[in-house]
């Protein structure tokens, strides 16, 4: 397959969206560095260059400034989100020492350590979410497994309400409409409102926290209050934190769920041989982020006049690092296989990012897949895909996410 990189549509092509790893491909063999058309977007596939510039956080800010959406014409389009500097900016899209500090604060609560403690809750909460799909033999992973999994998930760590964690997932659903790439202004807008939305509950819940004693307070929540009473952190930053925690704390393991189901689904021999050996489910799952992972790319934004490679980009730039494409053949390798990647350690991968910002929920996004690939496949003979409701994909540059999974489950041996 070849594509017109002149093409200022080209990114936000069907079938680009529908799988834009072919296109990953052509960039990293022809434009390892691509400017899109018209404008200063720049997608970094090569991951040497990406690793230089996770390294280079001076010049190649983490800030979310400024992200695409699509216009009228049907091409990408800058939509300004917030100054570079600004508070919103946390954690991961805040720069040092800011994102130090954040990162300091928050650490030892995804430590691999922290998150084992929580398997014991999150195994209760797969077992339920499965039961009604069990018992009917079949039903839609998406809806009852994929989704709401982790956005209990997130509740029960940040000590929110289960309950509220239907109502969270439609808003953060809304509010993701903000980085898909593919909506129109009009769109752009409804997701602010839905931003503004929770916004106002975590600020609630919030305020909550800090009206107790600190001894009565549970979860992050409970973290977040003792660090704005000791002035480790403000208010504000608390608030974009805990949006942060709702919207990456559930999409990548949303996506990443029903990403393995569908590939079992698919593969017959895959879903026997970890039934076989589930010890090998956890590799099974790093092969799986390697070749379809959830985030395509993360944004940075240029400070100064700058170049990477041999391709300059002036300030002011949004720089899209391409962890998906990066984690593609090297263009040395023939027939295009997928057996050896660009990292010489077969288990490297960019689906977590790199560098500084390596996703801090990486552990738990682990942890909750693994224990629901286990325990779909320990209840299970087999699992095939619904043949007369196909699977469908939320449309979106940024994430690989399904909006429907419906699927066939026949009981256990």
């Amino acid at each position: 397959m070849d594509f017109d990189l002149s093409d200022p549509t080209l990114l936000l092509h069907d079938e680009v969206i529908a799988d834009p790893r072919p296109l990953y491909d052509i960039l990293r063999r022809r434009a390892p560095v691509w400017r899109l058309p018209g404008q200063n977007s720049y997608l970094v596939s090569d991951p040497a260059l990406i690793r230089e510039v996770v390294g280079r956080t001076t010049e190649f800010s983490s800030n979310l400034v400024s992200l695409l959406y699509r216009d009228v014409s049907g091409c990408p389009v800058a939509f300004d989100i917030a100054p570079l500097g600004d508070p919103l900016h946390v954690l991961a899209t805040a720069d040092p020492p800011n994102h130090t500090r954040h990162r300091k604060l928050l650490q030892p609560h995804f430590s691999p350590s922290a998150v084992a403690r929580l398997e014991p809750t999150v195994r209760r909460v797969v077992g339920h979410q499965l039961a009604p799909l069990l018992a009917a033999g079949q039903g839609d992973i998406v809806a009852c497994l994929s989704d709401p999994l982790p956005a209990l998930t997130i509740c029960y760590l940040i000590g929110l309400p289960p309950d509220d964690a239907a109502s969270l997932i439609r808003l953060v659903a809304e509010v993701s409409l903000l980085l898909d790439g593919v909506t129109d202004l009009d769109g752009m807008g409804r997701a602010g409102t839905a931003a503004l939305k929770l916004a106002e509950y975590a600020q609630r819940h919030l305020d909550d926290a800090l009206g107790r004693p600190s001894v009565d307070r549970s979860g992050l929540l409970a973290v977040l209050a003792d660090a704005i009473e000791s002035q480790v952190l403000a208010s504000s930053e608390a608030v974009a934190l805990l949006l942060q925690f709702f919207t990456a704390g559930t999409e990548t393991t949303s996506s990443l769920i029903a990403n393995a189901t569908e590939t079992l689904a698919r593969q017959a021999d895959l879903q026997e041989c970890l039934r076989r050996h589930p010890e090998q489910i956890p590799e099974a799952l790093e092969d799986i982020l390697r070749d379809d992972g959830p985030f395509q790319f993360h944004y940075r934004w240029t400070t100064t006049n700058t170049s990477l490679g041999d391709v300059p980009i002036p300030a002011n730039s949004r720089v899209l690092l391409l962890w998906a494409g990066a984690n593609r053949p090297s263009p040395e390798e023939s027939g295009g296989a997928h057996q050896e990647f660009a990292d010489a350690d077969p288990g490297a991968h960019f689906a977590f990012g790199r560098g500084l910002h390596f996703c801090i929920g990486a552990p738990l996004a682990r942890l909750e897949s693994r224990i629901a690939i286990e325990r779909l496949l320990a209840q299970t003979s087999r699992i095939s895909l619904n043949p007369d409701r196909p699977p469908v994909r939320r449309p979106s540059i940024l994430l690989r996410r399904h909006a429907t999974l419906p699927v066939i489950l026949t009981g256990g041996r």
